[in-house]
């Protein structure tokens, strides 16, 4: 192996952990969040959040990218003067459209939250606002540093961040709703944001004046090149951002169209402000945080598809393409059904666990809610697969034309349901699940045809069914049985869990929904499939060309 393809080998594995355990602190933070200010408070943190969301993908989603593959571009010809220019310019262009978006959300921040449905989100939308100028200037130097092949830093500024939102986040919601009810509570949660990104911030900007010295030696050393103009730089990095920019704006769009059309459509059956609102915090705080807790998960399993696919692309090796997108498939299917199962199953007692705050009609609904959201996971884990399939197949524009179809006929459900007084906010549920399945159906189709991938029902349905309804059944009667002899919610979850998980391996090897040749894909597989091939259940793997290890 190349120096240089150790360097991005490495590159790769320091971004990943890193993203993995930014996903893992990100989708726990909402329990104790919801636990803190309730769902009227989650209600009213989600009206801010999207819009946010929505902004940030403008100002810096595309760019980072851009900023990385041009710095990328430059360097390795020795030209680091342009590199540095590359930086200089969009640091420049980043700041601009940072202040502008922060300023547009700080003085329309009681206009915003009107046209979402509930005016007490103005000071959530004010508190989170200045983030925006701070996460601009972090994509400007995030991407200047992985444009050097310098990972680190990027990965250390995203723990930071989501450290910094947990603990100051955590803290300033508690403190704030003590003072100020769940409005306050839900602006100190944003304002935690702020404060993680400033934290971020800092530790770049350190980084970056520690290397300042050699930065300015490779300058000094750089052959002397024609110096890029503004307009030229400028040009090129909207060429490359724009289309990242308008695949990564779909979600946080439909989301902020869900939270108004949850508000509107809810008001238009009859339902109060308060009550809008913790029926919003309910399915933003408490059953979505559940639902896309596996996605830890199928990340982890797109990110690793995606080089592995890639290297045998640029092999040539057709057959390793198809098979690297048909175990990714399968053990998409083989994350998502248990979930999916588990959660449908087990949705109260997981609830009652994780959530101590609300009313009794509160659990009720975010029991139902979850129930029905529970079908959502299988589709999500598909869709999050596929998308590392598609990537590595270099079809990148597949999975956001898929997500958008989903996003469009969420909307559309969503609008129809939502009306409709016995349905309600379930409405929203049913739409999610709409969304995913349609996006899962566009992947699998342009996928199968693009990889030559076969659609095994026995295989990739049938054998993960029988595992999944195995576990089922287990979950069921040990949490029947447990109840009786346990009287504490939380140890009989546990250990239902813990037992369907040991119930759901033993039938995963019982009908060979699981092989060897699967493993490659999942952390530690392979340490797992030795130990198993030492204890006779498997047999030694046949390795597959141009596999990843």
């Amino acid at each position: 192996m190349s120096k240089t393809t150790k360097s991005f080998v490495a590159g790769a594995a320091i971004l990943g952990f890193a993203g993995l355990i930014v996903k893992i602190i990100g989708a726990f933070y909402r329990i104790p969040l919801t636990n803190m200010i309730g769902t009227e408070g989650m209600g009213i943190y989600q009206v801010a959040y999207p819009i946010y969301s929505t902004l940030l993908v403008i100002s810096t989603s595309g760019i980072p990218t851009a900023i990385s593959k041009m710095v990328a571009e430059k360097t390795a010809v020795g030209d680091y003067r342009n590199a540095h220019r590359i930086f200089q310019v969009a640091f420049r262009v980043l700041l601009i459209i940072g202040l502008i978006t922060s300023l547009v959300m700080l003085a329309g921040n009681r206009l915003i939250a009107q046209g979402l449905g509930d005016e007490m989100a103005a000071s959530s939308i004010m508190a989170i606002a200045p983030a925006l100028f701070f996460v601009s200037l972090l994509s400007a130097y995030r991407g200047y540093f992985q444009g050097l092949q310098r990972m680190v830093p990027t990965a250390a500024s995203q723990v930071v961040e989501q450290i910094g939102k947990l603990a100051i986040g955590l803290y300033l919601a508690y403190q704030m709703y003590l003072t100020g009810g769940p409005a306050a509570g839900a602006a100190g949660a944003l304002l935690g944001v702020t404060l993680s990104e400033v934290a971020a911030l800092v530790l770049l900007i350190g980084m970056y004046n520690r290397n300042k010295g050699e930065i300015k030696q490779d300058i000094r050393q750089s052959p002397r090149r024609h110096i890029l103009p503004f307009r030229t730089v400028l040009r090129n990095l909207a060429a490359m951002a724009i289309p990242i920019t308008l695949g990564g704006i779909i979600m946080p769009v439909a989301q902020m169209i869900d939270t108004a059309m949850i508000h509107g459509r809810l008001e238009a059956i009859g339902y109060a402000l308060e009550a809008r609102r913790t029926l919003l915090g309910i399915l933003t705080g408490q059953v979505n945080t559940l639902v896309n807790m596996p996605a830890v998960l199928t990340v982890a399993l797109s990110m690793s598809l995606v080089p592995a696919i890639s290297a045998s692309v640029a092999e040539r090796a057709p057959v390793a393409v198809r098979t690297k997108a048909e175990t990714g498939l399968k053990l998409a299917i083989l994350i998502g059904l248990p979930c999916a199962v588990g959660m449908y199953l087990m949705a109260e007692p997981i609830l009652s666990m994780l959530y101590r705050t609300g009313t009794a009609d509160e659990m009720a609904i975010a029991v139902e809610l979850l129930g029905v959201m529970s079908i959502a996971v299988f589709f999500l884990s598909i869709v999050q697969t596929m998308t590392g399939v598609l990537q590595g197949l270099g079809k990148v524009g597949v999975p956001v034309f898929a997500l958008l179809i989903g996003a469009l006929t969420k909307v559309v459900v969503n609008y129809i349901l939502l009306g409709i007084p016995e349905i309600n906010i379930k409405g929203a549920a049913i739409s999610t699940i709409c969304c995913y399945s349609v996006a899962a159906l566009v992947d699998v189709v342009m996928a199968a045809k693009l990889s030559h991938m076969r659609l095994r029902f026995g295989d990739m349905l049938v054998r993960p069914l029988l595992s999944a309804g195995g576990m089922g059944v287990a979950v069921y009667f040990v949490n029947l049985w447990a109840r009786k002899l346990i009287h504490s919610n939380t140890v009989v979850t546990i250990l239902a869990i813990g037992v369907a998980a040991m119930v759901y391996v033993f039938m995963l090897l019982i009908t060979k929904a699981i092989r060897p040749a699967d493993m490659a894909y999942i952390p530690g597989g392979a340490k797992i499939t030795r130990l198993l091939c030492r204890m006779h259940i498997w047999k030694a793997p046949r390795k597959v060309k141009g596999g990843n290890g």
